[in-house]
């Protein structure tokens, strides 16, 4: 099955089980006065080096983003970054897109949700992140809109929620462009040397259920 839309001028096609997304970056942003394709991919196992890459740049790049640190992540062993993408692509609890140029990683978006009876019907976001070089070229909109339709009709999700610093007003934006509306508020969430950073609590309600979920 062929599903298509567009995003932000881009014209998008998402085939089941391929790399999913191409579009175009503005001339001058990852080299001088150059095109660039992307595409928004899952990755197998194999590739957990790329993940594991491109996660610690955003640990270490926007700290104030993510509950985990550089630090604790860096540490992992091996088998947690493959074991990571090799749930995702089993769909097992969370799922994961990465945005792709000429073969490297430039951003990603993910999922998790529980199996418990009572909340399986949600669905949380996490680990947003577009390097920033390419920011402010549809990379985000186009991952976040792959990974809410593959969240609402692949797999029937009814709500998805997110959590977001109050300081990253580009994010919140992008994130009420998409639908979602902040409910909440937890001052002092994170602490970064020293300094403590307020979070808001967003959700998107999806229009269409599924039974089952």
């Amino acid at each position: 099955m062929t599903r298509r839309s567009n995003i932000a001028g881009f014209s998008l096609q998402l085939l089941s089980g391929q790399p999913i997304i191409g579009g175009r970056i503005c001339a001058g942003v990852a080299r001088e006065n150059v095109m660039n394709d992307f595409i928004i991919v899952s990755l197998p196992p194999e590739r957990w080096r790329d993940a594991k890459a491109l996660r610690l740049q955003a640990l270490q790049l926007e700290p104030q983003a993510f509950a985990s640190s550089y630090a604790e992540e860096a540490a992992f062993a091996d088998e947690v970054w493959r074991g990571r993408l090799q749930s995702a692509g089993e769909r097992d609890g969370n799922l994961t897109y990465f945005a792709e140029i000429a073969g490297a990683l430039v951003g990603m978006a993910g999922a998790t949700w529980s199996q418990r009876a009572k909340l399986r019907h949600a669905a949380s976001v996490y680990s947003v992140y577009v390097s920033p070089a390419l920011r402010g070229h549809g990379i985000a909109s186009a991952l976040m809109r792959t990974l809410l339709d593959e969240l609402a009709d692949g797999l029937g999700f009814e709500k998805v929620s997110l959590t977001v610093n109050c300081d990253c007003l580009a994010a919140i934006r992008l994130y009420q462009k998409l639908g979602f509306e902040i409910v909440g508020a937890a001052r002092r969430e994170l602490k970064i040397a020293g300094r403590y950073y307020d979070m808001h609590f967003m959700e998107r309600h999806f229009e269409r259920t599924r039974a089952g979920r």
